[in-house]
């Protein structure tokens, strides 16, 4: 028989330790709400955060967690409260005893970046054994991720990569990854492909998009003789590039004035089973139009054609701009009509192309009845076309037509540039 005044616990729930785990669990987490509360109540820079996180949870009994660590860190980032992180982190590190998940370590980390506190994210990412956490490649990534994004930190890059085998973290695709983007992005193309080289070493294979942001970077900002020697690494390492790739080494070719050596890579497209697009072409064509080889441009045009490639504005705008320099202006027009009857809208740029050829040979009135065709079909002066017409009526002596040009030419919002205008004054 019981005593009135002792309550009946059955034994077997007396005994459960789900019991005890559960009562620690809601323990933990109205320690959590309870710490939110008075964080929020006490919003100010004097309050001492790392007490109110001890003492929270010590009134009911428990522990701080990994997740309360990681609430009262990110509150003190998003506040800019930084000045109290310290205690908090050295705490984490000397008084607790759980192993802390990386992923507050990455979370501090990209936090630090976004603060520009670049030797601070250093520096507790080289921390991480100390919390009794096994640092990897996902902390490290982290880290590269907030250095290359600035000169500053890519500074810093180097030291970090050092350390890395000290701390037992093998590179991976993705680490070089990061690297390789942050220097194209910034210039270094050559150390960008000296990482690109050593990828192997640490038992990594550099993918065609790897291949594909160097390559596009050289053709951004390198010579036509770099370029051309990284496309064939690139396909000696079995990654043929696509079309889109081909065009910008194209256009690297044509800037420097080589467009035989630019058309070489046409042959190579079909060798590789790909069709050169009109683009491909245009490139070419206008290459071959600025050398003034102007049969090869009549070649050129004439197998875009016999391989059904259509032409579009900018073929017809640069093969007409071909025959305007060859004085041939009664071509110039005709194609304007071909260019009609084909679907191709002419536009502003097709009649400057012409309007320069007339006024090259100092037929203005032409020149202006041509201009006067382009805003019948609808198409509005440019300040190209101005400067054309001006130019025009200046080189002949006729400086009055040339100044009412030049009127109207500001009255539309134009700005004219400072050699026509000084022509005049």
């Amino acid at each position: 028989m019981h005593s009135s005044s002792v309550r009946y616990i059955p034994c077997g729930w007396a005994a459960s330790p789900h019991k005890g785990k559960w009562q620690q669990r809601f323990g933990v987490l109205q320690a959590i709400q309870t710490f939110k509360k008075k964080v929020a109540e006490e919003p100010n820079d004097g309050a001492n955060y790392l007490s109110i996180l001890i003492d929270c949870f010590r009134s009911y009994n428990a522990e701080p967690t990994p997740y309360a660590y990681s609430f009262i860190i990110r509150y003190l980032f998003q506040r800019h409260m930084l000045s109290h992180l310290p205690p908090v982190l050295d705490h984490l590190e000397k008084a607790e005893r759980f192993d802390v998940p990386q992923r507050i370590f990455v979370s501090v980390i990209r936090s630090f970046g976004r603060a520009n506190r670049l030797h601070d994210a250093v520096d507790i990412f080289r921390r991480i054994p100390n919390f009794r956490c096994t640092p990897s490649v996902i902390s490290l990534n982290a880290l590269l991720s907030v250095l290359c994004k600035s000169k500053e930190g890519l500074v810093l890059v180097g030291d970090v990569l050092l350390k890395t085998p000290e701390m037992n973290i093998r590179l991976e695709a993705s680490t070089f990854r990061i690297l390789i983007k942050a220097l194209c992005r910034n210039g270094k193309l050559n150390s960008a492909i000296e990482i690109l080289r050593m990828m192997s070493l640490h038992e990594c294979t550099p993918d065609a998009k790897l291949y594909s942001l160097v390559l596009c970077s050289l053709c951004k900002q390198a010579g036509s003789d770099q370029v051309v020697e990284f496309l064939e690494e690139m396909r000696n390492a079995g990654f043929l590039p696509n079309a889109l790739e081909y065009n910008s080494v194209i256009d690297v070719l044509i800037r420097e004035g080589k467009a035989n050596d630019a058309y070489s890579f046409i042959t190579l497209m079909r060798l590789e089973g790909k069709r050169p697009d009109i683009t491909s072409y245009n490139s070419i064509l206008d290459g071959f139009i600025l050398a003034n080889d102007f049969q090869k441009a009549d070649e050129l045009f004439d197998e875009m054609l016999l391989i059904g490639l259509f032409p579009n504005s900018a073929t017809y705008n640069t093969y007409i701009n071909g025959l305007c320099k060859q004085d041939n202006l009664e071509q110039s027009r005709q194609m304007i009509t071909c260019m009609e009857r084909a679907g191709c809208k002419p536009d502003i740029e097709t009649f400057n192309a012409l309007l320069a050829g007339y006024a090259k040979v100092g037929d203005m009135a032409k020149a202006k009845e041509l201009m006067n065709e382009a805003l019948d079909k609808g198409l509005q002066w440019n300040s190209h076309s101005y400067e054309i017409l001006i130019d025009g009526f200046i080189s002949k002596g006729e400086k009055e037509e040339a100044r009412q040009l030049l009127m109207e030419m500001i009255s539309k919002g134009f700005t004219p540039v400072s050699s026509t205008s000084n022509a005049l004054t």
